[in-house]
């Protein structure tokens, strides 16, 4: 009996070593089988050789669309407004009138200087105000003051000369020689009265004019050829002199003014191309840089630059918000990749590197992104290649067969 139970107990352990060293006999088909076996263990990938490329640097850049001229159109003259000739929207030409106010006080100024200016263009012999002004002499005033002088020198002479021959008394001597010297001061006097006429006119002429200048700003025109971005007055309000009456704005072209960090100042020029992006259309638009500060805004290190926006189709409008590309003057050589084959975990950015036909991962540093490549600044060598297919099926060690490559 113990002999049985001792043989039962070592069985299981006979039947596993007969097993095992069956198991392990070679057979002929077996090296093939396991060669066969690690061929479809490799993953088909799709995979990327990273070649080196020479980029123009961009930025970007926000800001906002404005007329290339912009003004608040004011009102010159007190006075009530009495008719309003464009609305919001409107396009309006240039020297059309845009506002018109009530010019019967200033009408009446004008009639009143006229009035001035011709009497005293009367009294120098002038009948109108576009007929040219004698000379002094020649006015009725000096030639009257002329003719007394003249005829007093010849009496004071002839009653001279009586005088010396004893003709004359002494006292008629005095008279005529009084009634002389009244006369030259009296032409005197007419030569200082025409000057002073003469005055007159200019300072008349002045007057007239402004107040036909004001007349005139009765109607205000629109400076240049642009839309109405705000009305500001209605018909029957009274306005002041630099009252705000409206708003004008071009529409082509329209001004990209924004800022640029001051580290690219060497490599932005005017001429220098842009792309802008708006939330109203899905399309871009081209541009050029027109203008460069030659200054740095201490308080932001910024400087300014100014971009012409063709906007003869009138698909933009001024005051719309835009996202601008600059494509600066800087050229570097960098590694861009597809920017599907970059995976981030956690904030940290790898790529899966083909090495000898197995995968290995690695942890890379990216920089700008262009449409669908994004540059890897660290990480990454030119010659390398990467896979961008199946990347949810591979990891560290995996291996894999290349089944085209870009």
């Amino acid at each position: 009996m113990k002999v049985r139970i001792s043989i039962l107990r070592f069985l299981p352990v006979m039947l596993l070593l007969i097993f095992s060293g069956g198991c392990s006999k070679d057979e002929p088909g077996a090296p093939a089988a396991n060669k066969a076996g690690s061929q479809t263990s490799a993953i088909a990938v799709a995979a990327f050789k990273v070649q080196p490329e020479k980029i123009s640097r961009t930025i970007e850049l926000v800001g906002t669309l404005e007329g290339k001229q912009e003004v608040t159109v004011s009102s010159e003259v007190a006075a009530r407004v009495i008719a309003v000739k464009a609305d919001l929207g409107d396009l309006a030409q240039q020297g059309q009138p845009i506002v018109e106010l009530d010019s019967t006080e200033f009408r009446l100024a004008v009639d009143r200087q006229n009035s001035a200016l011709v009497q005293v263009l009367a009294q120098l012999g002038v009948r109108s105000e576009t007929d040219p002004l004698p000379e002094a002499s020649q006015t009725s005033i000096v030639r009257r003051a002329s003719a007394d002088l003249a005829d007093a020198k010849s009496s004071f002479d002839r009653t001279k000369a009586l005088v010396a021959k004893a003709v004359e008394s002494k006292a008629a001597f005095d008279s005529a020689e009084a009634r002389y010297q009244a006369a030259q001061a009296n032409y005197t006097a007419s030569q200082e009265q025409v000057r002073n006429l003469l005055a007159q006119v200019d300072s008349l002429c002045t007057q007239l004019a402004l107040a036909k200048k004001k007349l005139a700003d009765c109607i205000i025109h629109a400076p240049f050829t642009g839309t109405v971005k705000a009305r500001l007055v209605e018909v029957g309000q009274y306005v002041r002199e630099q009252t705000a009456v409206m708003s004008l704005a071009t529409i082509n072209p329209l001004k990209l003014l924004t800022s640029v960090p001051e580290r690219w100042f060497p490599h932005v020029r005017p001429g220098a191309a842009m792309e802008l992006t708006v939330d109203a259309y899905a399309d871009k638009f081209s541009c050029k840089v027109n203008r460069v500060s030659q200054a740095v805004d201490p308080q932001s290190r910024t400087f300014n630059i100014e971009a012409l926006v063709d906007n003869s189709r009138e698909r933009l409008r001024s005051g719309l918000f835009v996202r601008a590309v600059l494509t600066t003057s800087k050229v570097e050589s960098v590694i861009r990749v597809p920017a599907a084959a970059v995976l981030s975990f956690y904030g940290v950015q790898k790529i899966y590197a083909i090495e000898n036909g197995q995968i290995q991962e690695r942890v890379v540093k990216l920089g700008d992104r262009a449409d669908d490549f994004i540059e890897v600044t660290q990480g990454l060598n030119a010659g390398d290649r990467i896979a961008t297919s199946e990347l949810a099926r591979i990891q560290q060690g995996s291996r894999v067969q290349v089944k085209e490559e870009n």
